[in-house]
């Protein structure tokens, strides 16, 4: 397989995983200002939890100044001129895809073609003014349509583990991310708070939603929700499709794909980083985490997944 188009598909995954993961963000913070009392004292704190978890804070206070509900949903979901915007992550998945039309399918370029011309009929009033729910709902499922017709229709072969790699290593580096700042949040900083007087049962919720999660756990943890349970679910489930622990492993398992290397032995910085972080993972507790600190420990997972994504570039999509 060529370098551009390892590329293209590499980063297709990514910027579609990207949109998804912001659209879903946006939706759930969106509607839990009107379901959690907490949030009713304070609706900004939840779009500033939206901004940090993009990391686009910064560049948000610079255009737009003060956060307001219109300015963040125009920042984050139709600002073209914003890399990270859902309409700006399409458009790159789509311009990705126009390169490598040979090696996906039809059904996968009309999903990714239509999914951006439909964006191109909206702009944040329409969206505030109808069902800014549907429209985000949306969205999520081109992207998800997208990842079922890819499992369908594509060949297994480099090209599918090249657009998976790119998906998955995006998914634990927006997991990271979310889990941080939600968590924290939450917690007011002191991840060992515990249910008593000022537990956010709707906050929890809200977290476990904003990684689609929240029905999965509730079938694995009977016992309720906790810290520790929501934690261990999002970051180190082996089962959870979303969790930074099988995100890892399959962008792990994607690299050796393309390369042919089994057991111990690898074949580029790109496997030994994910490898090692998947071993990282797969024998890590709670308790370590708690010790080590949460924030040190997600940061240190997104530079990891950072790390992982120029190995790969260095290994495979210099072209």
């Amino acid at each position: 397989m060529l370098s551009r188009e390892a590329d293209s598909l590499f980063w297709m995954g990514r910027y579609l995983e990207r949109a998804e993961a912001t659209a879903r963000i946006v939706d759930v913070q969106y509607h839990a200002a009107l379901e959690s009392p907490l949030a009713n004292r304070d609706p900004q704190s939840l779009w500033n939890s939206i901004l940090e978890i993009s990391g686009d804070d910064l560049i948000f206070q610079a255009r737009y100044g003060d956060v307001s509900e219109r300015d963040l949903i125009q920042f984050m979901v139709f600002d073209i001129d914003q890399p990270d915007s859902v309409v700006s992550c399409v458009r790159a998945a789509r311009a990705n895809a126009q390169g490598v039309r040979e090696v996906l399918s039809s059904e996968m370029w009309e999903v990714v073609n239509r999914a951006f011309l439909e964006l191109l009929n909206w702009d944040v009033d329409k969206m505030l003014t109808t069902s800014p729910h549907q429209f985000l709902v949306d969205v999520r499922n081109r992207c998800h349509l997208f990842y079922g017709l890819a499992e369908r229709t594509m060949l297994i072969g480099d090209a599918s583990y090249f657009l998976k790699a790119g998906m998955f290593l995006e998914r634990a580096d927006q997991m990271s991310r979310l889990t941080d700042v939600l968590v924290r949040e939450l917690t007011g900083g002191d991840y060992l708070l515990e249910e008593g007087e000022h537990f956010d049962t709707h906050g929890w919720i809200a977290c476990l939603k904003s990684a689609s999660a929240f029905e999965a756990f509730r079938k694995t943890y009977r016992g309720g929700i906790t810290p520790d349970n929501v934690l261990s679910f999002l970051v180190l489930d082996w089962d959870y499709p979303s969790s930074i622990h099988h995100a890892v492993s399959q962008v792990e398992r994607c690299l050796r794909s393309v390369s042919g290397s089994a057991g111990r032995r690898y074949a580029s910085d790109a496997e030994r980083l994910a490898g090692r972080l998947h071993a990282d993972l797969s024998f890590l507790t709670i308790a370590e985490i708690r010790a080590q600190g949460l924030h040190e420990f997600l940061e240190g997972i997104q530079k990891r997944c950072f790390d992982i994504g120029n190995a790969v570039t260095d290994k495979y999509l210099r072209h």
